[in-house]
């Protein structure tokens, strides 16, 4: 490994994120390098790499949009069957780099939701759909339905996954479903503040649960 690839590591083991911000500002590199350790989803590097890159994307974007859009494409030729490659972490990069720039890159958010009966792509879908969260109207009329689709997946991932997505998103109409969830004891890896942590589809659940109806008070 390059000099280079191991500081960013080094960076990614420390949580200096700030560091690794202005690392991608000032070196483009910087980027493709953080997409090249983000494909372990055990790997809790892998999860902040994920991270550093919507970060470091609202950055960049403040002075070359244009190259955000570029790497957004980027992925998103690499969840296409015809890139010849595998598409690895991409829906939930593009996730983070549509949170961190709604304005820039919303519309990238529908392209992002329509890659979910893809199997490969399908957790890191609903991954992205919750990181993405309430953007308008239009996001939860074309995501809610497919997130609510797989509270009952029997993939405890897919299940547990969507149930935080609905969430984060604040799709009132299956507080029914989260709660039929509650006693789910599924378990997942799941990322929070940096770290993996193990949780149960119902922690998930009970927690989503719980900020749907904070919001409605």
């Amino acid at each position: 490994m390059s000099v280079k690839r191991n500081e960013i590591i080094t960076l990614l083991e420390k949580k200096a994120f700030d560091e690794l911000i202005k690392l991608s500002v000032a070196d483009k590199k910087t980027i493709s390098t953080l997409i090249s350790l983000s494909y372990d989803k055990d790997d809790r590097l892998s999860w902040r790499a994920i991270e550093v890159i919507g970060l470091a994307s609202k950055e960049i974007s403040k002075h070359h949009p244009e190259a955000v859009r570029n790497i957004a494409g980027r992925l998103l030729w690499m969840m296409r069957d015809e890139s010849g490659g595998i598409a690895w972490s991409a829906p939930e990069i593009l996730g983070e780099i549509v949170r961190n720039n709604p304005v820039l890159c919303s519309d990238f958010a529908p392209i992002i939701a329509s890659c979910h009966d893809e199997k490969m792509l399908c957790a890191g879908v609903l991954w992205a759909l919750g990181r993405i969260g309430y953007i308008n109207d239009d996001t939860l009329n074309y995501a809610g339905p497919i997130v609510c689709s797989y509270l009952r997946s029997p993939d405890e991932r897919l299940r547990g996954y969507a149930a935080w997505a609905i969430g984060e998103m604040g799709v009132n109409e299956s507080e029914n479903e989260l709660a039929d969830l509650k006693q789910d004891m599924g378990l997942i890896n799941y990322y929070e503040d940096g770290e993996l942590h193990r949780k149960t589809v119902g922690e998930i659940a009970s927690a989503a649960l719980m900020k749907i109806r904070n919001r409605q008070n």
